[in-house]
């Protein structure tokens, strides 16, 4: 056990003090939460101005538009040209975008807008709000409706699911859950791949230097093995949990930073503005307060513990059953290229666990998605996307299959581990020659 302990500290201290290490380190969380941040800030506002030109080319303001109808506001500025414009004209102008305005754009479903430079999604659906409210009015006023009354009657209605076994947690069983669960579950599956490559590359290199024939005489090869394989999990572990606390410290800085963003609509009302700017300007307040308190609901509303710790049991269950394979590999051939024949056969359930989960989105309680996350092979990607859920307060806590894919899974690692030492501890002393399925079923076999 001592010798098994120093392959350990030896794997995990080389790695650790690399300086590829460190920088991955650091910057995970910081491009996590730089990629949250900058999104947020990209959808609260474009900070710069438009002016919009509306040509008329057919005399429809004055008659059934009117300039008022097109007031400014704090990032737009419309002007109303009589007439047509040119693409070149447009071109030289002083204008940032153009619409033109026909009779026939008030019954279109979709109206073409130039530009110049192009604006954000914000300043686009302010525009596109102001022309569907000017041109629901003027459909309302030729077909006689009141437009107050017709506003009244229509009530936008939104759907809100929720699980009827998990209401006391009071879980919304929106596609949140799932989609935190996708996250890990691409977490995972790219670190098996990530730190499973790295101990067929360690293998491979000790195999080709002949430093394993010098390690064998002091250490059985299966002490060799399993002291690699746990000294890289460690490695993956302890950059896993230094992303988490970086991350949760980061995500509260973030959370101060952003605490003075929010505007008081009554700022506005005491402004200089005409009504409908004042409207437009108190409606954009209002979602980007909304958007940034559903944020900060939803982040704690997570029950990190529980998907912490799930998911450092799958990632680790998972990464020494497919580790086991990837030193099998490694130690039976002995170049990079001849690892081709079995990375295909041993990377496919892994590779369907993740179609399964990204399909998931359009069902998350199919049953291939419920056994997929049982089966050993598999579950380490797949369960995520229902831990996820389960995190989330979408659904409850299913500790009975929990405990049957955690069970099955130490299960499927024994036996990789016992499988992948019978080829490591023959593979690992062959040199020169090229090996096949039917030799390493040959070595498999050896007593």
């Amino acid at each position: 056990m001592h010798k098994v302990w120093l392959i350990i500290q030896r794997e995990y201290l080389t790695r650790v003090k690399k300086k590829s290490f460190i920088i991955m380190t650091i910057l995970g969380p910081l491009l996590f939460v730089g990629f949250i941040g900058g999104a947020f800030y990209l959808s609260l506002d474009d900070s710069r101005e438009f002016d919009v030109v509306l040509t008329d080319s057919q005399g429809m303001f004055g008659k059934t538009l009117f300039e008022s109808d097109f007031e400014d506001t704090d990032k737009i500025r419309y002007h109303i040209f009589p007439g047509e414009m040119s693409d070149v004209a447009f071109m030289e102008s002083d204008f940032d975008l153009k619409i033109d305005i026909v009779p026939e754009l008030i019954y279109a479903q979709s109206i073409n807008m130039y530009y110049k430079e192009q604006p954000g999604v914000l300043i686009t659906e302010r525009i596109s709000d102001r022309l569907e409210r000017n041109f629901e009015r003027m459909k309302l006023a030729e077909a006689g409706i009141d437009q107050e009354e017709y506003e009244s009657l229509t009530t936008p209605i939104r759907i809100i699911k929720y699980d009827i076994a998990n209401l006391e947690e009071g879980g919304a069983d929106t596609e949140l859950g799932t989609m935190v669960g996708f996250i890990m579950a691409l977490m995972i599956f790219m670190f098996i791949i990530l730190y499973g490559s790295q101990i067929m590359r360690g293998v491979m290199e000790e195999k080709t230097n002949r430093i394993v024939e010098v390690l064998v005489s002091s250490v059985k090869p299966f002490q060799l093995m399993s002291g690699k394989i746990i000294g890289v999990a460690m490695v993956g572990l302890t950059q896993f949990l230094l992303w988490v606390v970086l991350s949760f410290f980061l995500m509260t800085l973030a959370q101060t930073m952003l605490g003075d963003v929010y505007v008081d609509p009554a700022v506005v009302l005491d402004q200089q503005m005409s009504t409908s700017v004042q409207k437009d300007t108190i409606e954009d307040i209002q979602a980007q307060g909304e958007a940034m308190n559903a944020f900060w609901s939803i982040f704690h509303q997570i029950n990190f513990p529980f998907l912490i710790g799930m998911f450092i049991f799958f990632f680790l269950g998972g990464y020494l059953l497919y580790g086991a394979l990837f030193a099998a590999v490694g130690s039976a051939v002995d170049s990079e290229t001849d690892t081709q024949q079995f990375m295909m056969p041993m990377m496919t359930p892994l590779m369907f666990g993740y179609i399964i989960s990204a399909l998931s989105f359009s069902n998350p309680g199919s049953a291939v998605l419920y056994w997929c996350s049982i089966i050993p092979f598999t579950s380490p990607v797949v369960m995520m996307i229902r831990v996820g859920r389960m995190g989330m307060g979408m659904e409850a806590v299913d500790w009975l299959s929990i405990s049957a894919s955690a069970l099955l899974l130490i299960a499927g690692f024994l036996f990789t581990t016992w499988l992948a030492g019978r080829i490591y501890r023959t593979g690992i002393l062959m040199y020169g020659k090229k090996v096949g399925y039917k030799e390493i079923w040959k070595w498999i076999r050896y007593y």
